[in-house]
């Protein structure tokens, strides 16, 4: 299976933080799944690292992981039909880029890893197709 890893887990797993979805994602890594990425996330992960020791393996094992782009100005527009949307039921998400990722990932056939509020109600809404990641608490 394809799984895109957003930002939130990103940052458990670098900064150790204990979670179901850490957890997950380091089954993930030791596993056969399609481990995916996508430009946001890289950019969102890398700007928040604080430390300069292992920046370089990090990016090395991003390089290594499927990397999905938008494959034209589409997925622009159905992630702010997403967003209008869940606005018209009274959800108001925080970001866009919540948006574009779990559009990015319907686009690809990818299930999400998170720990996300935004994302979760994106996902659980029935606008999507993508699917959560199981994790066990």
């Amino acid at each position: 299976m394809r799984v895109l890893v957003d930002t939130s887990v990103w940052v458990d797993f670098i900064n150790g933080h204990l979670s179901p979805e850490r957890n997950a994602l380091h089954e993930l890594i030791a596993g056969e799944d399609d481990l995916c990425t996508c430009g946001v996330v890289v950019a969102e992960v890398f700007q928040g690292l604080r430390r300069e020791p292992g920046r370089d393996d990090l990016a090395a094992h991003f390089h290594d992981m499927t990397f999905l782009e938008p494959r034209g100005i589409d997925l622009y527009l159905r992630a702010a039909e997403i967003y209008r949307k869940l606005r018209q039921r009274g959800l108001t998400i925080r970001s866009t880029i919540d948006c574009l990722i779990a559009v990015l990932a319907e686009e690809n056939g990818c299930h999400v890893l998170e720990r996300d509020k935004d994302l979760k109600i994106i996902l659980s809404s029935g606008l999507v197709a993508a699917k959560p990641w199981p994790t066990l608490p």
